[in-house]
């Protein structure tokens, strides 16, 4: 019998027209599932154990709670309105839900499936990350292009850090010393320090940007730009951009497999994914999934 440990890791494809996610092993990039969610799901979180899969349903105004062994949904919570960014703490004791329409952050105890309390933390909140040591929360506050920062016990908000227009994606270094805050209007990343919570740097890439990660081992981030159909390649320590990656339609975000070498894209437009090798920085491999996929999860 093949247990979780050592299945092989897998791309959970969520594809915000066609209501659903599609399921990829990710060491022969075949597609292995699908499942049915709720209306217009957006991103998506695994739990550390990789056994359970939360997506965001912006029109039904909930989150479905997959059972990545069954690929059945076991649970549906309801949120508020604009379900977008998620994450789990690192003891998955709770689940932060951005509701982008609502201005707020559902908070979801992960014991009862009960939402215990919403927070208001800015206008339009998209994106969220926990940091690595569980302490805190950081969200991307799109309308009010600020960066809020909570603490992960009691929920408050405890800052609110300013950021030039569109903070959209985000992504944590794999320290989680700094957060990549991807603004789309400004058409820069910006590094913000856990530290001291203010930007430290930052480096323009292409336009539209909306999805970001780290690879190589925290050496790169990937970044999509949307409206130009490719990635831009930024060396985290010459804090410039290095490459750009052709991709298909309207790419939207990137996540890493977790030896930072293959990255999965969601290409809106094209109603597929490109696997990249990021050493090389071509695409290996395109997938057809779901209709104009959205958020991508790897675990």
């Amino acid at each position: 019998m093949v247990t979780d440990d050592q299945r092989a890791y897998r791309a959970y494809v969520i594809g915000g027209g066609s209501d659903n996610v599609t399921v990829i092993d990710t060491s022969s990039h075949e597609v292995v599932g699908t499942v049915q969610v709720g209306d217009e799901p957006m991103l998506g979180a695994l739990s550390p154990d990789r056994k359970l899969l939360v997506v965001t349903n912006r029109d039904s105004m909930d989150a479905s709670i997959i059972d990545t062994s069954s690929l059945a949904v076991v649970r549906t919570v309801k949120v508020q309105d604009g379900a977008s960014g998620c994450a789990f703490t690192p003891d998955a004791s709770r689940v932060f839900i951005a509701n982008e329409y609502s201005h707020t952050v559902s908070i979801v105890d992960t014991a009862s499936w009960e939402v215990v309390r919403h927070v208001h933390v800015g206008h339009g909140p998209c994106d969220l990350r926990a940091t690595p040591d569980g302490k805190h929360i950081v969200v991307t506050n799109e309308e009010s292009h600020n960066v809020a920062v909570l603490d992960a016990a009691s929920g408050e908000p405890t800052r609110l850090i300013p950021t030039p227009q569109g903070p959209l994606g985000l992504t944590l270094s794999p320290r989680g010393d700094f957060a990549l805050v991807a603004c789309f209007i400004s058409n820069h990343v910006y590094a913000i320090s856990t530290a001291t919570w203010e930007i430290a740097w930052k480096v323009a890439v292409g336009s539209c940007h909306v999805g970001i990660c780290t690879a190589m081992g925290g050496r790169v981030a990937l970044v999509t730009n949307s409206d130009q159909d490719h990635l831009s390649v930024l060396d985290l320590k010459a804090r410039r951009e290095v490459a750009r990656i052709r991709v298909k339609a309207n790419p939207a975000t990137v996540e890493v497999l977790p030896d930072g070498r293959v990255a999965y894209a969601t290409d809106r437009g094209s109603d597929c994914v490109s696997v990249i090798d990021v050493r090389a920085c071509k695409v290996i491999r395109t997938i057809p999934v779901g209709t104009a996929p959205l958020g991508v999860c790897i675990g």
